[in-house]
């Protein structure tokens, strides 16, 4: 009796341990496949350091048109964003780069003229579009607009950009950088 319930728990052992075999190796799998679907974004930027003094550019490519893009890469370069700007024609843009997904929100304090403000995911898929935003008033509310959902790109364009060039959330843009 005793060397069969001895056989019955080496089997469920054996069970166990088989099963938190299979379970880990699933989840190393889960793991390889996230950072495998990141790489577009992580391609983007490597072995690349953004220089303080100016704006790296890159060329965005949407529906066959093609932008190019002053590069936001660094804290400074993104707070002040297209600020620094007194215009802007229908093939310029600014690309704001981010390390990882997040909810980024950006508004039109000290904005000189309006655009859009198109949000990408980590493969370049547009998930949110806020178009014509008009510069904040001098005195007053500032409003900020944020998606719903994570973006790791977003791309500013001159205002109506996104309905002459049919740009909707799901669109796909490429981009690369320039030398």
């Amino acid at each position: 009796m005793k060397a069969c319930s001895f056989r019955i728990i080496m089997q469920f052992r054996l069970i166990g341990s088989l099963l938190v075999v299979f379970v880990v190796g699933i989840l190393v799998l889960v793991i390889i496949n996230t950072s495998t679907n990141r790489t577009h974004a992580d391609n983007f930027l490597a072995g690349i350091t953004a220089p303080s003094d100016r704006y790296l550019k890159a060329e965005v490519t949407v529906n066959n048109f093609n932008l190019i893009t002053d590069l936001a890469l660094t804290q400074d370069q993104q707070t002040k964003g297209l600020a620094v700007k007194n215009t802007m024609n229908e093939s310029q843009g600014m690309l704001f780069v981010f390390e990882h997904p997040s909810l980024e929100s950006f508004w039109m304090k000290d904005m000189k003229f309006p655009i859009d403000i198109i949000w990408m995911d980590a493969n370049r898929s547009v998930v949110y579009i806020a178009p014509d935003l008009k510069p904040c008033p001098a005195v007053g509310d500032c409003p900020a607009y944020v998606p719903a959902k994570e973006s790791m790109y977003v791309l500013e364009t001159k205002a109506g950009f996104s309905h002459r060039h049919d740009v909707k959330p799901g669109s796909q843009m490429n981009f690369h950088l320039l030398d």
